[in-house]
């Protein structure tokens, strides 16, 4: 099986000198028990797309928007509904998760509420608690945040599976295409490294203090495990 990671940005450089970018730590937390072979395409440096590429795709965070007018941005929504429109697995995270809502149909706004940085609990709707994404999982878990974009609008159709009192947290379509706007890849040293980071430039965050997450990750695994299953049927 083969998973390709869109990488949407070349991440900040004080986190990437020391901890490496989101693209490997994706790979990381995957349980060494499935038999798969990891692609990184670059979007953001205009790296083409093909469908067939992959049979699990995962698309990343970005320090950009998805409603900037940016040629690659314009081109990896239409690419993502392909994707979609191809019944293909989809995983979107944070940019990724807003980029899936606006490329069929969502939409996608600066947050008036600011941003969630930090550490956050999220509640699981109904749907939310019976998704095989959310397997270990509980609700008013917490969750890893950094983003300042929201989706205000579901496309049609589409489900969703968590929210916060700031901004919806995930979706999925058809088990199949899954978003989640929190941050399952990242490590609480990261988060506290962004956070930092952000606060010294003048960015408010809602709590100073960063609360462990753990169990957030599990939800790469289960997607994988989702994804898995329906590819081999």
């Amino acid at each position: 099986m083969k998973i390709v990671i869109i990488s949407n940005g070349p991440g900040l450089p004080e986190v990437v000198e020391k901890y490496g970018h989101s693209s490997s730590w994706i790979p990381s937390i995957i349980n060494n028990q499935h038999n798969i072979n990891f692609v990184v395409k670059k979007v953001y440096n205009n790296e083409l797309l093909s469908i067939d590429d992959g049979d699990i795709w995962i698309v990343t965070g970005s320090k950009y928007s998805v409603y900037e007018n940016y040629e690659w941005i314009n081109y990896l929504k239409k690419f993502v509904k392909k994707l979609v429109d191809h019944n293909k697995y989809v995983l979107g995270i944070c940019f990724g998760h807003q980029m899936i809502a606006e490329a069929c149909g969502g939409k996608v706004v600066k947050n008036k509420l600011g941003w969630e940085l930090g550490s956050y609990p999220i509640t699981l709707t109904e749907s939310g608690t019976k998704s095989p994404l959310f397997n270990n999982f509980y609700n008013n878990d917490i969750v890893y945040e950094s983003h300042q974009d929201t989706v205000i609008k579901l496309p049609e159709n589409f489900v969703e599976l968590a929210y916060t009192q700031k901004s919806n947290q995930s979706f999925s379509y058809k088990n199949r295409i899954f978003g989640v706007q929190f941050h399952p890849e990242f490590s609480y040293d990261v988060t506290r490294k962004l956070m930092d980071l952000r606060i010294a430039n003048g960015i408010e965050v809602d709590n100073e203090i960063l609360s462990k997450s753990i169990n957030s990750h599990h939800i790469v695994n289960n997607f994988v495990n989702i994804a898995k299953e329906g590819v081999q049927i």
